[in-house]
């Protein structure tokens, strides 16, 4: 008896382990425009695969569940979805479910609207991934005798306090350039 009991929960931890899908967009804030190219993002990679459908509880506005996607893989992170010509209204979620049993829905997203044709877009947040940016900047000099200098400096946004100053090419800049003015006289 507890050889079965402990077979049995093990399936079912294995059951809600397999389902770690989370739809990230469309959300209540994020809404979709219909008959326009739309993003529908994911987070999670169990199941591997799924379905993809739109539904509304409101009959009167959606008779029964979309298919918008027969297989699309969760390694994909995102997909741009057009859902046609469905009626604009609030209500709508989107079921991410086995590609063999639509009934068998592994996700759902928030309840969010579909907007007219036309409609803008919602305004798209900051990511929360990270940025850096880079300058430098560098000068040459020099006569027909010979003689270049050069110098340069490089920073970088997210993990340098300042700027970084390239001592061998600064000091063999000034060699040059001392070496060029005195080739003047």
């Amino acid at each position: 008896m507890r050889f079965s009991l402990t077979i049995s929960t093990l399936v079912l931890s294995l059951g809600a382990v397999s389902a770690q899908l989370t739809v990230t967009e469309p959300r209540a804030d994020h809404w979709w425009v219909a008959q326009s190219l739309n993003t529908l993002a994911w987070e999670g990679s169990s199941p591997d695969q799924f379905s993809v459908f739109l539904s509304n509880t409101d009959t009167n506005v959606l008779t029964s569940i979309l298919a918008l996607t027969s297989v699309t893989y969760a390694y994909d992170r995102s997909k741009t979805i057009n859902p046609g010509g469905v009626t604009p209204s609030g209500g709508y979620t989107i079921l991410l479910t086995n590609p063999l049993n639509s009934s068998d829905v592994y996700a759902k997203s928030e309840t969010f609207e579909i907007k007219a044709v036309g409609s803008t877009y919602p305004p798209q947040g900051s990511s929360a991934g990270s940025s850096a940016s880079a300058s430098g900047s560098g000068t040459a000099s020099g006569s027909a005798a010979s003689s270049a200098a050069s110098a340069s400096a490089s920073s970088t946004g997210s993990n340098s306090a300042g700027t970084k100053l390239d001592v061998g090419k600064g000091l063999m800049g000034i060699i040059s350039l001392v070496g060029g003015a005195m080739a003047l006289f």
